[in-house]
């Protein structure tokens, strides 16, 4: 009684790889699936309201003018200490 007979490679394919047109399907079908997921991701997301936005456009446009006047004083501070020594 004959064993069962061992699984021939396809052409051109080393062992463990699958043949070029499965891995075409393969990752056609995991970007199939990669853009069905983020999808749904997407569709879970709490979204801002215009109210939510304005107010963080605020917040960041209000640090931005402090940091800028920070800055602009540190600099005129170290340019007229830098005149002074030099």
């Amino acid at each position: 009684m004959a064993g069962p007979e061992p699984l021939s490679e396809p052409q051109g394919a080393s062992y463990g790889e699958a043949p070029a047109a499965e891995q075409r399907v393969s990752q056609a079908a995991r970007l199939v699936g990669f853009l069905r997921g983020s999808w749904k991701e997407l569709q879970r997301v709490h979204w801002p309201d215009r109210r939510q936005v304005m107010q963080a456009t605020g917040v960041v446009l209000g640090f931005v003018l402090v940091a800028g006047i920070f800055l602009g004083v540190a600099d005129l501070v170290a340019s007229k200490l830098m005149n002074l020594i030099l």
